[in-house]
C-alpha cells in the first residue's frame, strides 16, 4: 500500500496523516487497521506444517534482506543529496558574502567619486579664472606680438609625434617633421622666457599652470576611482548570479534527498513488516516447540484436524497425539 493510501485511511478515521511511511503503518495499527499491511492477517502460521514454515521464513528472510540492502542504498543515496545541498548551500553563502562586500566596497567608491568630481568641479572654476587673469595680463604685456597659445603649441607637437611613429616616410620628410618639432618647441621655449622676464605674467602663468596640473590629476583620480567602482559592481553581480546558480542546485538537492529519504522510510516499513512476519513466525515455531516433544508435537493444524476426527470417532489416540488436539484449539 502506498503512502498515499495510507494517509486516506488515516483521514477516514480523522488521524494525523504526517510523516514517514512506518508512522503512518504503525499509527494505522494502533487504530486498529493495518491497512492490509501485516502478513499475520493473511496467513495464518498455526496452520502451516513445520516445513511450509521453514520454507516460508526463508522465502520471508531472503525479501527482509533484499529490502535491507535496498533501503541502505537509499539511505546511502539520500546522504549524498545532503552533502551536496549542505555545499551548495555553503557555496551559496560564501558568494553571498562576496556581494555584500563588493556592494560595500562600490557604494564607497561611488561616494569617493563623488567627493573627487566635486572637487574637481571647484578647481576647474578656479583654473578658468586663473586661465583668464593669465591670458589678460599676457595680451595686456606682450600686446602686438604673436604668440599663439602654448597648450595648441603642445597639442601641435604632439600631434606630429604620433605621425612620426605611426607613418611610413621618407628619410627626407621624417627630417622635415623632426624639424617642425623642433620649431614648435622652440616657440615654447621663447615664450617662456619672455614671460620669465615678466615677474607678474611668470607669476601669472605658474598659478594657471599649477591649477592645470592639479586639474588633471583630480581628473585622473575620479576616473581611476570610477573603474574600481565599475569593477567592483561587475563583481557583484558575478558574485550575485553565481549564488543563484547555487541556491537553485541546492534546491534541486533537497528535493531529491526529500524524495529518496522518503523512498528509504517506505523500503524500511517494507523491512519492519518482514521482521514482523520473522518474528511472528519465530514465535509459531517456539510455541510448538514448547507444547511437546517429538515430530507429533510439531505437526501442522492439518494433522490435529485429521487426528480430531478421529478422535470424534470414537479412536484411541495416545497422550500426545491429545496435546496436538488441544494445542490447535479444538478440545
Amino acid at each position: 500500500m502506498k503512502v498515499a493510501d495510507l494517509k486516506e485511511k488515516l483521514r477516514e478515521q480523522e488521524l494525523p496523516v504526517s510523516g514517514t511511511k512506518a508512522e503512518l503503518l504503525a499509527r494505522l495499527e494502533e487504530a486498529g487497521d493495518g491497512g492490509g499491511e501485516t502478513a499475520e492477517a493473511a496467513i495464518n502460521y498455526s496452520e502451516l506444517s513445520q516445513k511450509e514454515l521453514k520454507a516460508h521464513r526463508k522465502e520471508v528472510n531472503e525479501a527482509a534482506e533484499v529490502l535491507r540492502i535496498k533501503r541502505d542504498e537509499m539511505n546511502l543515496e539520500s546522504q549524498s543529496h545532503a552533502a551536496e545541498r549542505n555545499e551548495l548551500n555553503n557555496e551559496a553563502k560564501v558568494q553571498m558574502e562576496q556581494v555584500q562586500y563588493q556592494r560595500t566596497l562600490r557604494n564607497g567608491l561611488n561616494f569617493d567619486v563623488s567627493q573627487v568630481r566635486d572637487e574637481r568641479r571647484e578647481v576647474l572654476d578656479e583654473v578658468d579664472h586663473l586661465r583668464e587673469q593669465f591670458l589678460s595680463l599676457k595680451r595686456a604685456r606682450f600686446s602686438g606680438t604673436h604668440l599663439p597659445p602654448i597648450p595648441k603649441l603642445r597639442r601641435q607637437i604632439q600631434e606630429l609625434e604620433i605621425k612620426q611613429m605611426t607613418s611610413s616616410m621618407s628619410i627626407k620628410k621624417e627630417r622635415e617633421l623632426v624639424e617642425k618639432i623642433g620649431a614648435l618647441q622652440t616657440q615654447i621655449t621663447a615664450q617662456d622666457e619672455m614671460m620669465d622676464g615678466d615677474e607678474e605674467v611668470a607669476a601669472a602663468r605658474d598659478l594657471f599652470r599649477a591649477g592645470e596640473k592639479k586639474r588633471k590629476e583630480l581628473t585622473h583620480e575620479m576616473k581611476r576611482v570610477r573603474d574600481e567602482a565599475q569593477n567592483a559592481h561587475e563583481l557583484m553581480r558575478e558574485a550575485l548570479k553565481a549564488n543563484r546558480i547555487a541556491r537553485r542546485k541546492a534546491d534541486a538537492a533537497q528535493r531529491a534527498f526529500v524524495n529518496s529519504k522518503e523512498q528509504a522510510d517506505e523500503v524500511h516499513a517494507d523491512y519492519i513488516g518482514q521482521l514482523r512476519q520473522l518474528s511472528a513466525i519465530d514465535k509459531v515455531v517456539a510455541e510448538r516447540r514448547k507444547g511437546g516433544t517429538g515430530a507429533s508435537a510439531i505437526e501442522s493444524v492439518a494433522n490435529a484436524e485429521e487426528l480430531f476426527g478421529k478422535f470424534l470417532a470414537g479412536e484411541k489416540l495416545s497422550t500426545e497425539q491429545l496435546m496436538i488436539i488441544q494445542k490447535a484449539g479444538m478440545l
